[in-house]
């Protein structure tokens, strides 16, 4: 409180100029505003440049920003709604070019809350610099009044316990300033000189970090970007960028399950990248090919990961007639959910169509789709991207991953291939696709996710997996009356991914071969039944619907193949007594 209170009496007993109050108080009120640097960097680092060279007080630029700080998470809503009607505005063109402007683009004007805080903050700042440069300016000329017209005044002041008695609570020197003087100046120097002195060695300090330190700097930053789309800790040795020779190399990288924290997701012991940093002021990077080495997927960790917070919501199944749910068929109905709906999460970050698409598929206006992202993800993570034009902000136009290990593939080696990923496809010039091969052809994946460049088709979605044993998938599904013994079963799935709406329609043929079916307390072998499935509905909450005309074949089957045996058990009973009377008849 005393220092607050001495620094209030130095600002009224100081020199600061209307100008330099106003300009402190909406410095501060902007970046106060202003949501994380990773959301903003360039507006940030703008801004706060501006209160460097610009010579703002710095003394109200700090408390103003501080409460500005706390108002603005009270003004979330508000901030959001301002960048709303800016970027969805009559001001959308300008944005829509600051956006995709070199160096503009990495301002972050995209996100609704920056541009919104920056207009909300700017204005509250003009209105508290405007009142406090009057209130000041009021406190002077009263001050100047009474320095000349009051005996009374002029009397006290010249005692020295009054005058250390000020300085203690109030600062601003033993002396009383001269307040007619200071009432005479309105503007001062604009510029602050050391401001420019401090600007010019922080950036010979920057060069010099850069070249000593790039290896740790980028290794933290692609650290927490990775961490962020997975969900879950990455683990990243070393990252290495030369954009002279346009290569990156990254060493030692471990992605975390999301699902499952004592194991990694995705491990590589080296990943190689060309990239293209032609656009990198436009915050575009694209990664002309990338080669990992070392893959494997399934591995223990010795330190188990953490999440970070993620929004997902596994939506109600789409009711479907004669359908059944996961929960109906499997035991552990929960993990699959969770592997569903991570699977869910790629492909919609892989394939998800701008945002008037989205709200077109969904049946719901673009204010409706905010509404409910909001209320899911909050108003921060929120962001123009339908502004975004001429290139994805992130583009891998191809990568390689050969002779991947699987910890749940035992014995099989996985060749990766993938084309097109980024984070807008609708600007990319190819539908991304993703293509996993296995040495022995046992396992097969292979996804075009459409809908979202110039072809616009729905994204086609197929996989095999050939030698199931029949006794490991008996063990997962809940039991029933007819159960398979031995065997193997090959699954093979050829169907439709609808990007956008996040549904699916699978149909999947499940091939028994050599199996013993027991029904009715009877074994019958079957050699080989192909046994339609169909799955559909949204992805991570599908309906399941088994073909009962194919089971009730299998029954009656089975049931035939009883009788006939049990009829060629009595005949053969018969021709047997029959053989033994022949014989006792000689």
């Amino acid at each position: 409180m005393f220092f607050l209170l001495r620094k209030i009496g130095t600002l009224l007993r100081g020199k600061a100029t209307p100008f330099q109050i106003i300009a402190g108080c909406m410095l501060g009120a902007m970046l106060g505003f202003m949501p994380g640097f990773a959301t903003a960097p360039g507006l940030i680092a703008a801004l706060a440049l501006a209160l460097i060279l610009i010579n703002a007080n710095l003394i109200l630029a700090t408390l103003v920003g501080l409460v500005a700080k706390l108002l603005s998470l009270l003004l979330l809503p508000v901030s959001f709604y301002a960048g709303r009607a800016l970027l969805d505005g009559p001001t959308e063109g300008l944005f829509k070019t600051l956006i995709n402007a070199p160096v503009f683009a990495l301002f972050g004007f995209e996100s609704y809350v920056a541009t919104g805080g920056l207009f909300i903050g700017g204005l509250l700042g003009l209105v508290a610099g405007l009142l406090i440069a009057r209130g000041i300016t009021a406190f002077r000329r009263k001050m100047a009044d009474a320095g000349q017209n009051s005996t009374r005044y002029q009397a006290l002041s010249s005692k020295p316990w009054m005058r250390f008695g000020v300085f203690l609570l109030a600062g601003g020197g033993m002396k009383d300033p001269d307040y007619a003087a200071l009432l005479q100046k309105s503007t001062g120097n604009p510029v602050r000189p050391l401001g420019v002195v401090f600007v010019v060695l922080s950036a010979i300090l920057a060069v010099v970090t850069y070249q000593f330190f790039s290896g740790e700097i980028v290794t933290t930053a692609l650290r927490s970007g990775l961490e962020r789309a997975n969900g879950a800790t990455v683990d990243l040795e070393s990252a290495e960028i030369d954009l002279k020779a346009g290569r990156m190399t990254l060493t030692g990288l471990a992605v975390a399950d999301p699902n499952a924290l004592g194991t990694d997701l995705f491990r590589a012991q080296v990943v190689e990248a060309d990239i293209s940093g032609a656009n990198l002021l436009r915050k575009r990077l694209q990664l002309d090919r990338v080669v990992v080495s070392g893959a494997t997927s399934g591995e223990a960790r010795r330190i188990p990961g953490r999440r970070t917070p993620t929004s997902a919501k596994i939506p109600p199944p789409v009711p479907i007639p004669d359908a059944q749910t996961i929960e109906d068929f499997i035991r552990n109905a929960q993990v699959w959910r969770e592997r569903l709906a991570q699977a869910k999460q790629w492909l919609d970050k892989l394939g998800a169509p701008p945002a008037e698409d989205d709200a077109a598929v969904a049946g719901e206006s673009l204010e409706d789709r905010l509404r409910r992202l909001a209320a899911a993800q909050g108003y921060a993570s929120l962001k123009a991207t339908h502004l975004i034009t001429g290139a994805p902000t992130l583009l891998i136009a191809e990568l390689q991953a050969n002779g991947v290990t699987v910890a749940q593939l035992p014995g099989e080696i996985l060749d990766i291939t993938a084309r097109n990923l980024s984070t807008q496809p609708a600007l990319a010039e190819g539908a991304p696709a993703i293509t996993i091969t296995s040495a022995s052809d046992r396992v097969g994946f292979s996804a075009k996710l459409g809908g979202v460049d110039a072809a616009a088709n729905d994204g086609a979605l197929a996989f095999h997996y050939r030698g199931l044993p029949v006794d490991t998938v008996m063990q997962s599904l809940k039991s029933t009356a007819t159960t398979l013994k031995g065997g193997t079963i090959d699954l093979a799935a050829n169907g439709r991914y609808h990007t956008g709406s996040g549904t699916i329609d699978l149909p999947i043929e499940a091939t028994i071969r050599d199996s013993m079916l027991s029904l009715g307390g009877r074994d019958t072998k079957v050699s080989r039944f192909t046994l339609p499935i169909g799955v559909s509905g949204s992805l991570d909450n599908p309906r399941i619907k088994v073909d009962a005309k194919s089971l009730g074949d299998l029954a009656l089957k089975a049931g035939t193949d009883a009788l006939k045996s049990k009829a060629a058990e009595k005949l053969q009973e018969k021709a047997g007594g029959l053989l033994d009377r022949l014989r006792g008849g000689k």
